[in-house]
């Protein structure tokens, strides 16, 4: 953790802003913002004043490799080695998003119903599909939290929309199925036309693309808000 993030994490886990702490340690409020964003760093003796305030050691704030306010260090595993384990959980985890929507569009092709005890519904084949596809998405949803305990890699643009993608396409189907059909399916299908291979194509893509609409929007709000929030940080 670096002198910036640590300055940040002290004065907002004191409850203190800017202005209260450049008048602790007697300095204007654009030279607390400076340092909090890396532009510069205070000298020794607003290092002690620091250190003082927030009673920590000066080796706490100044070696990035101290992450205890003691000034213990804390022995870590090799980053490079935690950065690639974090990377494959994340492909792993966008990859059974996938998976989980094709064992969910197989399993509605070729499901023929559901029996609850011992009584055939014919009609929940559908939810019976979705609920296939869910068990295969939610060990990606694992990989995802597990890959964060390693390193907190960004995800790219592709990943991210492929992510909102794959995990959102199922509950939207359902949802509009439902209605539509009074059956909630992986994709949407009219039974009435008699498996129209070409029609359900063109629905399913047409689906995709809706999908992926709402994934950009959804991002570019995301994007908005983090920007936001480092714009809040440095108040």
């Amino acid at each position: 953790m670096t002198f910036s993030e640590k300055l940040i994490k002290l004065r907002k886990a004191n409850a203190m802003s800017q202005e209260e702490l450049a008048e602790k340690v007697d300095v204007s409020r654009q030279a607390i913002s400076k340092w909090e964003l890396g532009d510069a760093t205070p000298d020794s003796d607003k290092i002690v004043a620091l250190s003082n305030v927030f009673n920590v050691t000066t080796d706490y704030l100044l070696k990035d490799e101290i992450e205890n306010p003691t000034g213990t260090i804390i022995m870590r595993d090799d980053p490079n080695k935690n950065i690639m384990i974090g990377k494959i959980l994340r492909f792993l985890s966008t990859f059974f998003y996938g998976i989980g929507l094709l064992v969910a569009f197989q399993a509605w092709a070729t499901a023929s119903g559901l029996y609850i005890d011992g009584v055939y519904f014919p009609q929940l084949q559908g939810l019976s599909a979705i609920m296939r596809g869910f068990i295969v998405q939610s060990i990606g949803i694992a990989c995802y939290y597990f890959s964060g305990r390693f390193h907190k890699t960004k995800l790219s643009w592709g990943q991210k929309y492929l992510n909102i993608l794959f995990l959102h396409y199922m509950p939207f189907s359902a949802i509009f199925t439902l209605f539509v059909y009074r059956e909630p399916l992986p994709y949407p299908y009219n039974p009435a036309l008699g498996g129209d291979t070409l029609w359900t194509f063109w629905v399913v893509l047409a689906h995709f693309i809706l999908m992926g609409i709402i994934g950009i929007i959804f991002l570019c709000k995301h994007r908005q808000s983090k920007k936001q929030q480092k714009e809040q940080k440095q108040d």
